[in-house]
Protein backbone atom coordinates (compact mmCIF):
# COMPACT_ATOMS: atom_id res chain seq x y z
CA UNK A 1 0.00 0.00 0.00
CA UNK A 2 1.37 3.64 -0.74
CA UNK A 3 1.56 6.34 1.81
CA UNK A 4 -0.33 8.89 0.47
CA UNK A 5 0.41 12.66 1.85
CA UNK A 6 -2.58 13.88 1.75
CA UNK A 7 -1.97 17.43 2.43
CA UNK A 8 -0.05 17.58 -1.07
CA UNK A 9 -2.08 15.74 -2.98
CA UNK A 10 -5.07 17.42 -1.92
CA UNK A 11 -3.06 20.79 -3.20
CA UNK A 12 -2.32 19.04 -6.88
CA UNK A 13 -5.76 18.03 -7.39
CA UNK A 14 -7.35 21.27 -6.30
CA UNK A 15 -4.60 23.25 -9.06
CA UNK A 16 -5.56 21.23 -11.51
CA UNK A 17 -8.69 22.30 -11.86
CA UNK A 18 -7.71 25.64 -13.29
CA UNK A 19 -4.15 25.77 -13.65
CA UNK A 20 -1.63 24.98 -16.37
CA UNK A 21 1.68 24.50 -14.49
CA UNK A 22 2.23 23.10 -11.17
CA UNK A 23 5.47 22.51 -9.57
CA UNK A 24 6.97 20.41 -6.68
CA UNK A 25 10.08 21.14 -5.47
CA UNK A 26 12.19 20.05 -2.17
CA UNK A 27 15.53 18.33 -2.75
CA UNK A 28 15.38 14.20 -3.97
CA UNK A 29 13.56 11.74 -1.93
CA UNK A 30 11.15 13.62 -0.12
CA UNK A 31 7.96 11.85 -2.24
CA UNK A 32 7.95 13.57 -5.27
CA UNK A 33 7.70 11.09 -7.59
CA UNK A 34 5.66 8.94 -5.78
CA UNK A 35 2.72 11.68 -5.58
CA UNK A 36 3.34 12.24 -9.54
CA UNK A 37 2.75 8.27 -9.96
CA UNK A 38 -0.27 8.42 -7.87
CA UNK A 39 -2.12 11.37 -9.59
CA UNK A 40 -0.63 8.72 -12.51
CA UNK A 41 -2.87 5.51 -12.12
CA UNK A 42 -5.63 7.51 -10.51
CA UNK A 43 -8.18 6.55 -12.98
CA UNK A 44 -10.45 9.16 -12.53
CA UNK A 45 -8.42 11.41 -14.31
CA UNK A 46 -9.69 11.31 -18.15
CA UNK A 47 -6.36 13.38 -19.15
CA UNK A 48 -3.97 11.47 -21.39
CA UNK A 49 -1.08 10.85 -19.21
CA UNK A 50 2.42 10.76 -20.02
CA UNK A 51 5.52 10.37 -17.23
CA UNK A 52 9.19 11.88 -18.11
CA UNK A 53 12.04 11.37 -16.12
CA UNK A 54 14.92 14.04 -16.94
CA UNK A 55 17.65 12.06 -15.28
CA UNK A 56 17.43 9.21 -17.79
CA UNK A 57 17.80 11.81 -20.40
CA UNK A 58 21.30 12.87 -21.82
CA UNK A 59 22.60 15.56 -23.75
CA UNK A 60 19.07 17.77 -24.53
CA UNK A 61 19.78 21.30 -24.93
CA UNK A 62 16.50 23.04 -26.10
CA UNK A 63 16.87 26.34 -27.02
CA UNK A 64 13.24 27.36 -27.88
CA UNK A 65 10.09 26.22 -26.39
CA UNK A 66 9.46 24.67 -30.02
CA UNK A 67 12.35 22.59 -29.88
CA UNK A 68 11.01 21.33 -26.47
CA UNK A 69 7.91 20.51 -27.95
CA UNK A 70 9.20 19.26 -31.29
CA UNK A 71 11.48 16.55 -29.41
CA UNK A 72 8.50 15.63 -26.63
CA UNK A 73 5.85 15.30 -28.96
CA UNK A 74 7.99 12.92 -31.33
CA UNK A 75 9.66 10.95 -28.78
CA UNK A 76 6.74 10.02 -26.52
CA UNK A 77 4.10 10.93 -28.61
CA UNK A 78 2.67 13.65 -26.47
CA UNK A 79 0.18 16.38 -28.11
CA UNK A 80 0.50 20.04 -26.60
CA UNK A 81 -2.47 21.24 -28.00
CA UNK A 82 -5.36 18.61 -26.61
CA UNK A 83 -6.17 17.85 -22.92
CA UNK A 84 -3.42 15.82 -22.02
CA UNK A 85 -1.34 16.13 -18.26
CA UNK A 86 2.28 15.34 -18.85
CA UNK A 87 4.44 14.51 -15.55
CA UNK A 88 8.36 15.85 -15.90
CA UNK A 89 10.72 14.62 -13.20
CA UNK A 90 13.73 16.50 -12.02
CA UNK A 91 13.48 19.11 -14.43
CA UNK A 92 16.29 21.24 -13.26
CA UNK A 93 18.62 18.61 -15.07
CA UNK A 94 17.09 20.50 -18.66
CA UNK A 95 19.38 23.40 -19.54
CA UNK A 96 17.11 26.96 -20.35
CA UNK A 97 13.99 24.95 -19.12
CA UNK A 98 12.57 27.91 -17.23
CA UNK A 99 12.29 30.41 -20.28
CA UNK A 100 10.56 27.19 -22.26
CA UNK A 101 8.27 26.59 -19.05
CA UNK A 102 7.60 30.93 -19.58
CA UNK A 103 6.70 30.29 -22.96
CA UNK A 104 4.80 27.11 -22.47
CA UNK A 105 2.64 29.03 -20.03
CA UNK A 106 2.35 32.25 -22.46
CA UNK A 107 1.18 29.99 -25.52
CA UNK A 108 -2.68 30.03 -25.30
CA UNK A 109 -2.79 27.55 -28.50
CA UNK A 110 -0.93 24.66 -25.75
CA UNK A 111 -3.78 23.36 -23.87
CA UNK A 112 -1.44 20.14 -22.34
CA UNK A 113 -1.23 20.22 -18.06
CA UNK A 114 2.32 20.21 -16.75
CA UNK A 115 3.18 18.81 -13.20
CA UNK A 116 7.05 18.77 -12.72
CA UNK A 117 9.28 18.48 -10.23
CA UNK A 118 12.34 20.39 -9.42
CA UNK A 119 14.87 19.33 -6.76
CA UNK A 120 17.11 22.36 -6.58
CA UNK A 121 16.44 26.50 -6.55
CA UNK A 122 19.25 27.47 -8.79
CA UNK A 123 17.82 28.58 -12.12
CA UNK A 124 14.57 29.28 -10.09
CA UNK A 125 16.00 32.25 -8.14
CA UNK A 126 17.83 33.34 -10.63
CA UNK A 127 14.96 33.69 -13.20
CA UNK A 128 13.35 35.81 -10.82
CA UNK A 129 9.31 36.82 -10.80
CA UNK A 130 8.71 35.99 -14.62
CA UNK A 131 8.10 32.29 -14.02
CA UNK A 132 7.40 32.27 -10.24
CA UNK A 133 4.19 33.86 -10.74
CA UNK A 134 2.77 31.78 -13.38
CA UNK A 135 3.42 28.34 -11.63
CA UNK A 136 1.46 27.37 -9.12
CA UNK A 137 4.39 26.36 -6.37
CA UNK A 138 4.28 23.61 -3.78
CA UNK A 139 6.64 22.87 -1.63
CA UNK A 140 7.05 19.04 -0.68
CA UNK A 141 8.37 19.64 2.38
CA UNK A 142 10.07 16.00 4.38
CA UNK A 143 8.16 13.95 6.41
CA UNK A 144 7.47 15.59 9.86
CA UNK A 145 7.90 13.09 13.09
CA UNK A 146 3.85 12.82 13.23
CA UNK A 147 3.91 11.76 9.02
CA UNK A 148 6.35 9.24 10.24
CA UNK A 149 4.83 7.83 12.62
CA UNK A 150 1.81 7.56 10.35
CA UNK A 151 4.26 6.18 8.22
CA UNK A 152 4.95 3.17 10.45
CA UNK A 153 1.81 3.12 11.61
CA UNK A 154 2.79 1.72 15.01
CA UNK A 155 0.90 4.32 16.81
CA UNK A 156 -2.38 5.82 16.85
CA UNK A 157 -1.44 9.83 16.55
CA UNK A 158 -4.50 10.77 17.48
CA UNK A 159 -3.32 10.21 21.01
CA UNK A 160 -0.28 12.52 20.87
CA UNK A 161 -2.13 16.13 21.09
CA UNK A 162 -2.04 19.15 23.35
CA UNK A 163 -5.57 18.21 25.07
CA UNK A 164 -5.04 14.41 25.10
CA UNK A 165 -1.42 13.53 25.63
CA UNK A 166 -0.13 11.79 29.13
CA UNK A 167 3.00 11.47 29.50
CA UNK A 168 2.95 7.61 30.01
CA UNK A 169 2.23 7.62 26.10
CA UNK A 170 6.24 8.94 25.42
CA UNK A 171 7.29 5.56 26.37
CA UNK A 172 4.79 4.16 23.64
CA UNK A 173 6.71 6.11 21.24
CA UNK A 174 10.23 6.52 21.99
CA UNK A 175 11.64 4.02 20.06
CA UNK A 176 9.58 5.64 17.25
CA UNK A 177 11.65 8.70 18.18
CA UNK A 178 15.02 6.89 18.41
CA UNK A 179 14.73 5.88 14.92
CA UNK A 180 13.25 9.21 13.45
CA UNK A 181 16.23 11.04 15.14
CA UNK A 182 19.11 9.01 13.96
CA UNK A 183 18.31 8.27 10.49
CA UNK A 184 15.16 11.02 9.69
CA UNK A 185 12.81 11.26 7.48
CA UNK A 186 13.76 9.70 3.87
CA UNK A 187 11.45 7.09 3.46
CA UNK A 188 13.78 4.96 1.72
CA UNK A 189 15.65 4.98 4.76
CA UNK A 190 12.28 4.19 6.75
CA UNK A 191 12.05 1.27 4.90
CA UNK A 192 15.16 0.09 5.62
CA UNK A 193 14.93 -2.68 8.33
CA UNK A 194 18.78 -2.96 10.03
CA UNK A 195 20.57 -0.08 11.19
CA UNK A 196 23.68 -1.18 8.59
CA UNK A 197 21.22 -1.24 5.79
CA UNK A 198 19.79 1.94 6.48
CA UNK A 199 23.28 3.95 7.14
CA UNK A 200 24.18 2.09 3.67
CA UNK A 201 20.92 3.26 1.85
CA UNK A 202 21.86 7.01 3.74
CA UNK A 203 25.27 6.69 1.66
CA UNK A 204 23.50 6.25 -1.40
CA UNK A 205 21.45 9.47 -0.92
CA UNK A 206 24.38 11.34 -0.42
CA UNK A 207 26.37 9.97 -3.28
CA UNK A 208 23.46 10.72 -5.92
CA UNK A 209 23.17 14.09 -4.49
CA UNK A 210 26.96 14.71 -4.56
CA UNK A 211 26.75 13.22 -8.30
CA UNK A 212 23.54 14.53 -10.33
CA UNK A 213 23.46 18.17 -8.23
CA UNK A 214 26.73 18.90 -6.97
CA UNK A 215 28.58 18.40 -10.08
CA UNK A 216 26.83 20.82 -12.21
CA UNK A 217 28.67 23.33 -10.25
CA UNK A 218 32.23 21.92 -8.58
CA UNK A 219 34.35 19.85 -10.13
CA UNK A 220 35.58 16.90 -8.44
CA UNK A 221 38.74 18.44 -6.79
CA UNK A 222 36.04 20.92 -5.30
CA UNK A 223 33.68 18.05 -3.93
CA UNK A 224 36.47 17.31 -1.62
CA UNK A 225 36.07 20.59 0.29
CA UNK A 226 32.30 20.76 -0.01
CA UNK A 227 32.14 17.98 2.01
CA UNK A 228 34.38 18.62 4.10
CA UNK A 229 32.50 21.95 4.71
CA UNK A 230 29.46 19.62 5.39
CA UNK A 231 30.89 17.91 8.00
CA UNK A 232 32.06 21.18 9.72
CA UNK A 233 28.78 22.52 9.78
CA UNK A 234 27.00 19.14 10.93
CA UNK A 235 29.42 19.64 14.03
CA UNK A 236 28.43 23.01 14.58
CA UNK A 237 24.90 23.05 13.82
CA UNK A 238 22.13 25.94 15.60
CA UNK A 239 25.33 28.52 15.18
CA UNK A 240 25.45 31.90 13.78
CA UNK A 241 26.94 31.78 10.67
CA UNK A 242 31.10 33.19 10.48
CA UNK A 243 32.13 32.93 6.76
CA UNK A 244 35.83 33.47 8.22
CA UNK A 245 35.88 30.83 10.57
CA UNK A 246 35.20 28.53 7.48
CA UNK A 247 37.35 29.96 5.18
CA UNK A 248 40.45 29.43 7.46
CA UNK A 249 39.17 25.69 8.44
CA UNK A 250 39.04 24.88 4.74
CA UNK A 251 42.03 27.20 3.56
CA UNK A 252 39.82 28.42 0.57
CA UNK A 253 38.88 31.72 -0.29
CA UNK A 254 35.60 33.66 1.48
CA UNK A 255 34.09 33.71 -1.79
CA UNK A 256 34.49 29.98 -2.28
CA UNK A 257 32.67 29.24 1.41
CA UNK A 258 29.95 31.81 -0.06
CA UNK A 259 29.39 29.91 -2.95
CA UNK A 260 29.73 26.53 -1.18
CA UNK A 261 26.66 27.70 0.99
CA UNK A 262 25.08 28.70 -1.55
CA UNK A 263 24.82 25.08 -3.15
CA UNK A 264 23.47 23.94 -0.01
CA UNK A 265 20.95 26.85 0.79
CA UNK A 266 19.91 26.15 -2.89
CA UNK A 267 19.51 22.19 -2.44
CA UNK A 268 17.52 22.69 0.39
CA UNK A 269 19.94 21.01 2.65
CA UNK A 270 21.07 24.01 4.85
CA UNK A 271 18.58 26.86 5.97
CA UNK A 272 19.36 30.33 6.73
CA UNK A 273 17.01 32.08 9.62
CA UNK A 274 17.56 36.08 10.20
CA UNK A 275 16.48 38.05 13.37
CA UNK A 276 13.32 39.07 14.42
CA UNK A 277 13.61 42.54 15.59
CA UNK A 278 12.02 46.10 16.24
CA UNK A 279 14.68 47.79 17.45
CA UNK A 280 18.17 47.82 16.34
CA UNK A 281 19.77 49.26 19.23
CA UNK A 282 18.18 46.65 21.77
CA UNK A 283 18.23 43.33 19.51
CA UNK A 284 20.52 41.77 16.60
CA UNK A 285 19.68 42.65 13.30
CA UNK A 286 22.08 41.00 10.85
CA UNK A 287 23.70 37.66 11.29
CA UNK A 288 21.44 34.30 10.45
CA UNK A 289 21.84 31.61 12.20
CA UNK A 290 21.77 28.40 10.09
CA UNK A 291 20.50 24.67 10.37
CA UNK A 292 20.58 21.58 8.74
CA UNK A 293 17.41 20.00 6.72
CA UNK A 294 18.51 16.08 7.78
CA UNK A 295 20.02 15.19 11.35
CA UNK A 296 20.74 11.06 9.39
CA UNK A 297 22.78 13.27 7.44
CA UNK A 298 24.16 14.85 9.87
CA UNK A 299 24.81 11.75 12.08
CA UNK A 300 26.63 10.54 8.64
CA UNK A 301 28.85 13.16 8.22
CA UNK A 302 29.83 12.79 12.29
CA UNK A 303 30.38 8.91 11.18
CA UNK A 304 28.30 8.20 14.70
CA UNK A 305 24.92 6.15 14.88
CA UNK A 306 25.92 4.46 18.38
CA UNK A 307 23.61 6.75 20.30
CA UNK A 308 21.36 9.10 20.85
CA UNK A 309 22.46 12.96 21.78
CA UNK A 310 19.55 14.94 22.73
CA UNK A 311 21.99 18.13 22.87
CA UNK A 312 20.49 21.40 23.14
CA UNK A 313 22.23 22.58 19.55
CA UNK A 314 20.46 19.22 18.09
CA UNK A 315 16.58 19.67 19.46
CA UNK A 316 16.87 23.37 18.00
CA UNK A 317 17.36 22.05 14.78
CA UNK A 318 15.16 19.20 15.27
CA UNK A 319 12.06 22.05 16.30
CA UNK A 320 12.90 24.58 13.42
CA UNK A 321 12.37 21.68 11.30
CA UNK A 322 9.34 20.87 12.61
CA UNK A 323 8.21 24.32 12.22
CA UNK A 324 9.44 24.22 8.82
CA UNK A 325 7.36 21.58 7.68
CA UNK A 326 4.01 22.94 9.04
CA UNK A 327 4.17 26.75 7.51
CA UNK A 328 2.06 27.67 5.48
CA UNK A 329 4.49 28.69 2.44
CA UNK A 330 3.73 32.66 1.92
CA UNK A 331 2.62 33.41 5.21
CA UNK A 332 4.38 32.76 7.72
CA UNK A 333 8.28 32.97 8.70
CA UNK A 334 10.12 31.22 10.92
CA UNK A 335 12.83 33.71 12.89
CA UNK A 336 15.27 33.65 16.05
CA UNK A 337 15.32 36.41 18.50
CA UNK A 338 18.63 37.68 19.90
CA UNK A 339 18.73 40.90 22.46
CA UNK A 340 22.16 42.97 22.96
CA UNK A 341 22.26 41.66 26.56
CA UNK A 342 22.77 38.22 25.43
CA UNK A 343 19.63 36.77 26.11
CA UNK A 344 17.48 35.29 23.42
CA UNK A 345 14.57 33.73 22.21
CA UNK A 346 15.13 30.28 19.84
CA UNK A 347 12.34 31.12 17.32
CA UNK A 348 9.58 33.60 16.39
CA UNK A 349 7.39 32.18 14.63
CA UNK A 350 5.29 34.74 12.25
CA UNK A 351 1.90 33.81 10.80
CA UNK A 352 -0.37 35.62 9.04
CA UNK A 353 1.61 38.38 8.10
CA UNK A 354 0.89 39.43 11.69
CA UNK A 355 0.81 37.04 14.79
CA UNK A 356 3.92 35.70 16.45
CA UNK A 357 4.54 32.29 18.62
CA UNK A 358 7.46 32.94 20.42
CA UNK A 359 9.20 29.61 20.87
CA UNK A 360 12.15 28.00 23.67
CA UNK A 361 13.84 24.29 23.18
CA UNK A 362 14.16 23.08 26.05
CA UNK A 363 14.25 19.57 27.25
CA UNK A 364 13.46 19.57 30.84
CA UNK A 365 10.45 18.20 32.56
CA UNK A 366 8.94 21.15 34.14
CA UNK A 367 7.06 24.15 34.56
CA UNK A 368 9.72 26.84 34.36
CA UNK A 369 9.04 30.15 32.22
CA UNK A 370 12.20 31.38 30.36
CA UNK A 371 12.68 35.21 32.00
CA UNK A 372 12.43 36.41 28.92
CA UNK A 373 9.20 35.65 27.68
CA UNK A 374 8.11 38.68 30.41
CA UNK A 375 10.03 41.34 28.21
CA UNK A 376 9.31 39.94 25.24
CA UNK A 377 5.66 40.45 26.34
CA UNK A 378 5.82 44.02 27.22
CA UNK A 379 7.52 44.66 23.91
CA UNK A 380 5.24 43.04 21.48
CA UNK A 381 2.43 42.21 23.46
CA UNK A 382 -0.52 42.86 20.70
CA UNK A 383 1.09 40.28 18.24
CA UNK A 384 1.47 37.46 20.60
CA UNK A 385 -0.75 34.61 19.94
CA UNK A 386 1.06 32.17 22.71
CA UNK A 387 4.24 30.78 24.15
CA UNK A 388 5.45 27.90 23.44
CA UNK A 389 8.79 26.22 25.75
CA UNK A 390 9.54 22.39 25.02
CA UNK A 391 9.93 19.60 27.30
CA UNK A 392 10.57 15.99 26.62
CA UNK A 393 8.08 14.44 27.70
CA UNK A 394 6.06 16.58 29.43
CA UNK A 395 3.01 19.05 29.00
CA UNK A 396 1.52 21.42 30.77
CA UNK A 397 -0.15 25.12 30.47
CA UNK A 398 1.24 28.18 31.97
CA UNK A 399 0.64 31.76 31.75
CA UNK A 400 2.64 35.11 30.84
CA UNK A 401 0.31 38.24 31.56
CA UNK A 402 -2.72 37.70 29.07
CA UNK A 403 -1.03 34.72 27.31
CA UNK A 404 -1.10 30.60 27.46
CA UNK A 405 2.56 29.56 27.73
CA UNK A 406 2.33 25.75 26.37
CA UNK A 407 4.99 23.52 27.83
CA UNK A 408 4.70 20.47 25.44
CA UNK A 409 7.64 17.43 24.25
CA UNK A 410 9.88 18.74 21.39
CA UNK A 411 8.58 16.81 19.28
CA UNK A 412 4.96 17.89 19.23
CA UNK A 413 5.77 21.61 17.62
CA UNK A 414 4.68 20.77 14.57
CA UNK A 415 1.64 19.85 15.38
CA UNK A 416 0.78 22.53 17.57
CA UNK A 417 1.50 24.77 14.99
CA UNK A 418 -0.26 23.14 11.95
CA UNK A 419 -3.30 23.33 14.30
CA UNK A 420 -3.45 26.96 14.71
CA UNK A 421 -2.38 27.61 11.05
Amino acid sequence: MIFKRQKYLSQIYDYLQTEKLIILYWARQVWKTTLLKIIINDDSLKNKKKYINFDDIYDQNFKTKDEFIKYISFSYWVDFFNEWILFLDEIQTISNIEQILKSLYDDDTIKIKIIATWSWLWQISKLGSSLVWRVKQIWVYPFSFYEFLEYKNEFDIKYLSFEKYEEFMFEKIKSLLLEYYLFWWYPAVINEKTKENKILKLSEIIDIYLKKDVQFFLTWNEIINFRKMFSFLSNNISSLLNINELSSYLAISRDKVEYYLEILEKSFLLHKVYPFYSNSRKEYSKQPEFFLSDLGIINYFKNDFSKIDFTWESIENFVYLELLKNKELFSDEIKTYNKINWSEIDFIYCYKKWWIIPIESKLKNNDVIPKIFNSFNEDYNKQINFFIRTSTSYISNRTVGDYDVKIIPFWMVGQVIQKNN
